[in-house]
């Protein structure tokens, strides 16, 4: 199986002997802090998101980091409590001690294919990785561990397929690793979460996409959508919105090969309506905002 991902694998970048730029699985959310704070404090259903998705890869994890810029350390015995323990502490207008966290399965500096990255602030974003192999096995589990990943969370979107891990500071100034891949493989999102924080209703779509309760009362309801949509796409009932899945497996779609995204656009189609208008906050596509939110837009018009 992995002979046909190494046309992907070949824009992996590594720099002194450290991976940046990883293809991988990914699944990541955003919401509203303030929005899912229950009571006076604490946020229960952003920690049970968060034991979801670590759960996946904690065996693996051996090495982590409280912030963007300290240096990764081996996990300790309380390691994977330090984010939960911020989240019940957190208060719809005061962040909890640690807002940030990093598991991976590599070494001090990489950007691999199995990881977990959640940064809690007034907008926040939840995420994690793991190896294309790995959710190929068996994608429909890995479906429903998206699902359970979302748990009762109030979010404003969300997106999971094939993607590439990188470190985004490092990526902006270096978009000519994202040229490549956007102009053959539309399958993939080259995007960080944190770009999209601060978009407005569906951002973007991929093989798994997420529509909050409010985008979903825009478009008319859930009979309404529910009704429009045909096999093989997938609308999955959520607490708080519906979940897209494009098809059984996730796909590159390849234009060397005329790999076709039907599902894919078939989803934009349904979501058109409600797709965000405002700018990528920094350009991915020759560092132009423009051309970023037209590349992140793509499945929303007409399949070429």
């Amino acid at each position: 199986m992995s002979e046909q991902y190494a046309k992907l694998r070949q824009f992996n970048e590594v720099w002194d002997e450290r991976r940046l730029f990883t293809a991988c699985i990914e699944f990541m959310l955003w919401y509203e802090l303030a929005e899912n704070v229950e009571g006076s404090r604490g946020l229960p259903e952003v920690e049970r998101s968060y034991w979801e998705m670590v759960d996946a890869i904690r065996s693996r994890v051996n090495y982590f980091s409280k912030d963007e810029s300290s240096k990764r350390s081996k996990p300790k015995r309380d390691t994977f409590d330090l984010f939960p323990y911020s989240l019940r502490e957190t208060q719809a207008n005061s962040i909890g001690a640690i807002n940030q966290i990093t598991l991976l399965n590599g070494a001090e500096r990489d950007k691999p294919d199995i990881f977990f990255d959640a940064h809690l602030t007034e907008l926040s974003y939840q995420r994690f990785g793991l190896s294309i192999e790995e959710v190929m096995v068996d994608p429909q589990a890995y479906v429903q561990l998206c699902i359970r990943g979302v748990a009762g969370i109030k979010f404003k979107s969300g997106i999971g397929g094939f993607s590439m891990n990188y470190e985004d500071v490092y990526i902006n100034k270096n978009d000519q690793l994202c040229a490549p891949i956007i102009g053959r493989f539309p399958g993939v999102n080259v995007i960080n979460p944190w770009r999209y924080r601060k978009l407005d209703g569906v951002p973007t779509v991929n093989w798994l996409t997420l529509v909050s309760e409010a985008d979903l009362d825009r478009l008319g309801g859930w009979d309404v959508v529910a009704a429009q949509v045909k096999q093989p796409v997938v609308m999955h009932r959520l607490p708080h919105g519906a979940m897209f899945q494009a098809g059984p497996q996730p796909l590159l779609g390849d234009v060397n090969e005329q790999e076709r995204l039907d599902a894919y656009y078939a989803v934009g189609q349904l979501l058109a309506p409600v797709r965000s208008t405002r700018l990528v906050p920094s350009g991915v596509v020759n560092d132009d905002e423009q051309e970023s939110t037209h590349w992140m837009h793509r499945f929303f018009r007409p399949q070429p």
